[in-house]
Protein backbone atom coordinates (compact mmCIF):
# COMPACT_ATOMS: atom_id res chain seq x y z
CA UNK A 1 0.00 0.00 0.00
CA UNK A 2 1.54 3.25 -1.18
CA UNK A 3 -0.11 6.90 0.14
CA UNK A 4 -0.02 9.44 -3.21
CA UNK A 5 -2.00 12.57 -3.69
CA UNK A 6 -4.65 12.74 -5.56
CA UNK A 7 -5.88 14.87 -8.02
CA UNK A 8 -6.73 18.65 -7.51
CA UNK A 9 -10.54 19.15 -7.53
CA UNK A 10 -12.21 21.98 -6.93
CA UNK A 11 -9.54 22.96 -4.54
CA UNK A 12 -9.58 19.93 -2.25
CA UNK A 13 -6.49 17.79 -2.66
CA UNK A 14 -7.60 14.37 -1.55
CA UNK A 15 -5.09 11.99 -0.85
CA UNK A 16 -5.68 7.92 -1.93
CA UNK A 17 -3.90 5.44 -1.34
CA UNK A 18 -2.42 2.39 -3.99
CA UNK A 19 -3.40 -1.08 -2.89
CA UNK A 20 -1.29 -3.84 -4.77
CA UNK A 21 -2.38 -7.36 -4.36
CA UNK A 22 -0.44 -10.31 -5.14
CA UNK A 23 -3.68 -12.72 -4.99
CA UNK A 24 -5.33 -10.90 -7.83
CA UNK A 25 -2.84 -8.72 -9.83
CA UNK A 26 -4.87 -5.78 -9.47
CA UNK A 27 -3.70 -2.40 -8.31
CA UNK A 28 -6.52 -0.08 -7.82
CA UNK A 29 -6.25 3.41 -5.93
CA UNK A 30 -8.76 4.60 -4.03
CA UNK A 31 -9.19 7.11 -1.18
CA UNK A 32 -7.84 7.67 2.52
CA UNK A 33 -10.44 5.71 4.40
CA UNK A 34 -11.01 2.78 2.13
CA UNK A 35 -9.34 -0.84 3.77
CA UNK A 36 -8.39 -3.85 2.43
CA UNK A 37 -10.77 -6.42 4.31
CA UNK A 38 -8.28 -9.50 4.71
CA UNK A 39 -11.51 -11.65 6.40
CA UNK A 40 -13.20 -11.86 3.06
CA UNK A 41 -12.10 -14.35 1.09
CA UNK A 42 -13.84 -16.05 -1.79
CA UNK A 43 -12.55 -19.80 -1.57
CA UNK A 44 -12.97 -20.34 -5.38
CA UNK A 45 -11.34 -17.22 -7.12
CA UNK A 46 -8.66 -15.47 -6.30
CA UNK A 47 -10.01 -12.08 -4.56
CA UNK A 48 -9.98 -8.50 -2.79
CA UNK A 49 -12.53 -6.91 -0.62
CA UNK A 50 -12.10 -3.23 -0.08
CA UNK A 51 -13.96 -1.50 2.24
CA UNK A 52 -14.89 2.26 3.76
CA UNK A 53 -14.17 2.58 7.53
CA UNK A 54 -17.27 4.14 8.57
CA UNK A 55 -17.71 1.78 10.76
CA UNK A 56 -21.65 1.10 9.53
CA UNK A 57 -23.34 -2.14 9.21
CA UNK A 58 -24.13 -1.39 4.98
CA UNK A 59 -21.07 1.00 4.73
CA UNK A 60 -19.97 0.95 0.81
CA UNK A 61 -17.99 -2.22 -0.09
CA UNK A 62 -15.84 -3.38 -3.38
CA UNK A 63 -15.22 -6.90 -4.39
CA UNK A 64 -12.75 -7.82 -7.06
CA UNK A 65 -12.34 -10.94 -8.43
CA UNK A 66 -10.52 -13.03 -11.49
CA UNK A 67 -12.05 -15.79 -12.90
CA UNK A 68 -9.73 -17.94 -14.95
CA UNK A 69 -11.31 -19.51 -17.82
CA UNK A 70 -10.37 -22.62 -20.03
CA UNK A 71 -8.96 -22.07 -23.06
CA UNK A 72 -11.89 -23.79 -25.07
CA UNK A 73 -14.74 -20.93 -23.04
CA UNK A 74 -12.25 -18.22 -23.60
CA UNK A 75 -13.09 -15.54 -26.09
CA UNK A 76 -13.06 -11.62 -26.74
CA UNK A 77 -16.23 -10.88 -25.36
CA UNK A 78 -15.78 -13.33 -22.08
CA UNK A 79 -15.68 -9.73 -20.36
CA UNK A 80 -20.15 -9.19 -21.74
CA UNK A 81 -20.87 -12.59 -21.03
CA UNK A 82 -19.68 -12.40 -17.13
CA UNK A 83 -22.03 -9.26 -17.15
CA UNK A 84 -24.90 -10.85 -18.55
CA UNK A 85 -24.28 -13.76 -16.01
CA UNK A 86 -24.30 -11.10 -12.80
CA UNK A 87 -26.96 -9.04 -14.32
CA UNK A 88 -29.10 -12.25 -14.21
CA UNK A 89 -28.15 -13.59 -10.49
CA UNK A 90 -28.55 -9.85 -9.67
CA UNK A 91 -31.98 -10.00 -10.79
CA UNK A 92 -32.91 -13.11 -8.78
CA UNK A 93 -31.57 -11.66 -5.76
CA UNK A 94 -33.48 -8.24 -6.08
CA UNK A 95 -36.94 -8.17 -4.93
CA UNK A 96 -37.90 -5.63 -7.55
CA UNK A 97 -36.99 -4.91 -10.86
CA UNK A 98 -33.21 -4.00 -11.72
CA UNK A 99 -33.40 -0.38 -13.09
CA UNK A 100 -30.31 -0.12 -15.24
CA UNK A 101 -29.29 3.47 -14.57
CA UNK A 102 -25.90 3.17 -16.72
CA UNK A 103 -24.18 1.10 -18.99
CA UNK A 104 -21.41 1.21 -21.31
CA UNK A 105 -18.30 0.20 -22.63
CA UNK A 106 -14.90 1.27 -21.53
CA UNK A 107 -11.21 0.92 -21.94
CA UNK A 108 -9.49 0.22 -18.48
CA UNK A 109 -5.78 -0.39 -18.42
CA UNK A 110 -5.70 -0.98 -22.13
CA UNK A 111 -8.27 -3.82 -21.70
CA UNK A 112 -11.97 -4.39 -22.90
CA UNK A 113 -14.41 -3.42 -20.49
CA UNK A 114 -17.99 -2.72 -19.44
CA UNK A 115 -19.42 -0.87 -17.14
CA UNK A 116 -23.04 -1.31 -15.32
CA UNK A 117 -25.11 0.43 -12.56
CA UNK A 118 -27.88 -0.91 -11.49
CA UNK A 119 -30.18 0.15 -8.66
CA UNK A 120 -32.40 -2.98 -7.18
CA UNK A 121 -33.79 -3.69 -3.47
CA UNK A 122 -31.80 -6.44 -2.10
CA UNK A 123 -34.04 -9.10 -1.18
CA UNK A 124 -32.70 -9.93 2.62
CA UNK A 125 -32.81 -6.76 4.14
CA UNK A 126 -35.47 -4.83 1.80
CA UNK A 127 -32.53 -1.63 1.28
CA UNK A 128 -32.59 -0.16 -1.75
CA UNK A 129 -29.03 -0.70 -3.55
CA UNK A 130 -27.12 0.54 -5.93
CA UNK A 131 -24.67 -1.61 -7.88
CA UNK A 132 -21.47 -1.00 -9.84
CA UNK A 133 -20.32 -4.01 -11.72
CA UNK A 134 -17.40 -3.56 -14.04
CA UNK A 135 -16.20 -7.23 -15.99
CA UNK A 136 -12.57 -6.52 -18.04
CA UNK A 137 -11.21 -8.52 -20.21
CA UNK A 138 -7.78 -10.26 -19.21
CA UNK A 139 -5.51 -12.34 -21.50
CA UNK A 140 -6.63 -15.73 -20.18
CA UNK A 141 -9.20 -14.53 -17.70
CA UNK A 142 -12.12 -11.78 -16.72
CA UNK A 143 -11.55 -9.34 -14.07
CA UNK A 144 -15.19 -8.89 -12.24
CA UNK A 145 -15.58 -5.79 -9.95
CA UNK A 146 -18.81 -5.70 -7.88
CA UNK A 147 -19.11 -2.41 -5.38
CA UNK A 148 -22.64 -2.47 -3.57
CA UNK A 149 -23.32 0.89 -1.68
CA UNK A 150 -27.42 1.93 -0.05
CA UNK A 151 -28.70 4.04 -2.81
CA UNK A 152 -28.88 6.95 -0.47
CA UNK A 153 -25.10 6.81 -0.65
CA UNK A 154 -25.04 6.61 -4.27
CA UNK A 155 -24.37 10.09 -5.24
CA UNK A 156 -21.06 10.47 -3.05
CA UNK A 157 -19.61 7.11 -3.66
CA UNK A 158 -20.31 6.60 -7.28
CA UNK A 159 -17.48 9.03 -8.69
CA UNK A 160 -15.10 7.59 -6.05
CA UNK A 161 -15.94 3.90 -7.70
CA UNK A 162 -15.43 5.21 -11.07
CA UNK A 163 -12.10 6.74 -11.07
CA UNK A 164 -11.18 3.52 -8.35
CA UNK A 165 -11.97 1.57 -11.43
CA UNK A 166 -10.31 3.70 -14.01
CA UNK A 167 -7.00 3.60 -12.08
CA UNK A 168 -7.00 -0.14 -12.01
CA UNK A 169 -4.18 -1.58 -13.35
CA UNK A 170 -3.12 -5.33 -14.53
CA UNK A 171 -0.02 -7.43 -13.38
Amino acid sequence: MELIEGDKMESDLRQKLQFDSEETGVLITLPVGWLKDNKSKDEEYPSDVYVVTLGAKYSPTITIKIIELPAEELSDSSYLQLSEVVLLEQSKNSCSNLEVIDQRLETIDSRSARIDILNYIEKETKIPATQYLATVQLDTAVCGLIAIMKQEDKDDYLPVIDEAVKSMKFH
